[in-house]
């Protein structure tokens, strides 16, 4: 009996093994007419890529059509303009309309949904969200990591740290306060804490000369709980004094900073913090700067943005401070997040640093740069195809014709 049984078990392992043995490996080339596999190097013609199980594999400098024993398939994107899909590192993915003070969870969720879609057709694989409105998000991240949504992979922030109370009952007013909101915040799933240092662009204290927030003792505390769960940080600053305050302490990224001077600056470079600008919302700043409706005082207010941006933008990219791109936005512009881009070069940024902000600056702040943010060997098949060449005309950023993510085709 015993050896009857030993012998079904070797048939058995024999079959396994023989199972296994015609197992066919499943690869996918993409031929890439022109290839940028690392924006800020020199792009290569006539290119393959070649994917394995979400990962790329290699890439050839030649068009290629088999791999070993491999079942292959290949994606011809001769025509193309092929390069890392594209990440967008402040983004509020799951907000209802922000002019309707009825929004709630339903509203969050369906906006959610929509901008996920919006936002990888648009070539946008990766987002870190900074400030949601409520716990949606999470719920958000599980369909898409399911399968049952489309739409990126989501970094979140939680949301925003600011002084007072907040709509969920969390406050950040001294220092006990501070630390419960930091706590909860990353008790419920955040990957980044966002610390609001300075008023809103759109109120009058966020000008040049105006106060920070908190007190130092408030912003320490913050940082430290972030510390003590490994939870990188990111602060919202518009004003001067603001950023130098948050600076004294350990950040991972300022954003906005749209009256910073080279003081703080400096101190970026020193300690290594990025800068995302978020400037393509200065399109509906000069908006209402420009409406006769508008308060002249607030007028005034806003066109003091729209030129000093910019200018800031440009002293913060000539000093060499790290930048990365981030719109700020949410429903009313998910899909055209290329317009952080395009504002870039508009400001006077060459197109292929421009583009290298977008992909391998911004994968390196959130912690993906050994993953993401270029077309190398290990890394996520995370590529986009264009049609005509962003090295030479940034507004081809808004002819995305093919998106893949982790391998798989989204957009074709």
């Amino acid at each position: 009996m015993n050896k009857i049984i030993f012998a079904v078990f070797l048939i058995g392992l024999s079959f396994s093994a023989y199972a296994q043995e015609e197992e066919v490996r499943k690869v996918t080339i993409i031929h890439a007419g022109t290839l940028l596999a690392v924006a800020g190097d020199n792009p290569i013609v006539d290119a393959s890529i070649i994917i394995e199980e979400g990962k790329i594999t290699d890439v050839v400098s030649s068009f290629v059509s088999t791999a070993g024993e491999a079942e292959v398939t290949i994606v011809d994107l001769s025509d193309k303009f092929v390069m890392s899909a594209l990440i967008d590192a402040h983004i509020h993915m799951a907000e209802g309309d922000l002019n309707n003070p009825g929004a709630n969870g339903a509203d969050h969720a369906i906006m959610g949904v929509i901008n996920s879609y919006k936002v990888l057709m648009a070539g946008f694989t990766t987002v870190r969200d900074l400030g949601a409105r409520d716990d949606t998000l999470y719920k958000i991240i599980e369909g898409i990591e399911s399968g049952e949504i489309i739409g990126p992979r989501i970094i979140p922030g939680g949301i925003i740290i600011g002084v007072g109370s907040r709509d969920n009952g969390l406050e950040c007013n001294g220092v006990e306060s501070c630390r419960r909101t930091t706590r909860d915040m990353i008790k419920a799933g955040a990957k980044w804490i966002k610390i609001r240092s300075s008023c809103r662009g759109g109120q009058l204290c966020s000008n040049e000369d105006g106060a920070p927030i908190f007190f130092d003792d408030e912003i320490k505390t913050i940082i430290d709980v972030a510390k003590k769960y490994n939870i990188p940080v990111a602060t919202h600053s518009h004003t001067r004094d603001s950023s130098l305050q948050v600076l004294k302490f350990d950040i991972q990224s300022l954003e906005h900073g749209t009256f910073m001077n080279e003081a703080a600056m400096d101190i970026m470079i020193e300690k290594g913090v990025y800068y995302v600008p978020t400037m393509s919302n200065l399109d509906e700043t000069e908006a209402v700067a420009t409406n006769p409706d508008t308060d002249p005082i607030y007028a005034e207010h806003n066109m003091k943005f729209v030129t000093r941006h910019p200018k800031t933008l440009m002293m913060a990219y000539s000093k060499g401070v790290k930048i990365a791109t981030g719109t700020d936005g949410d429903g009313r512009n998910a899909g055209t997040n290329y317009r952080e881009v395009e504002y870039f070069v508009r400001s006077g940024i060459p197109n292929n640093d421009a583009l290298k902000m977008a992909t391998v600056n911004s994968a390196e702040l959130l912690g993906f740069a050994d993953s993401l943010g270029s077309i190398e060997k290990g890394k996520f098949a995370d590529i986009i195809a264009i049609n005509g060449n962003p090295l030479e005309n940034i507004k081809d950023i808004e002819n995305v014709t093919f998106v893949m993510k982790e391998g798989r085709v989204f957009k074709d």
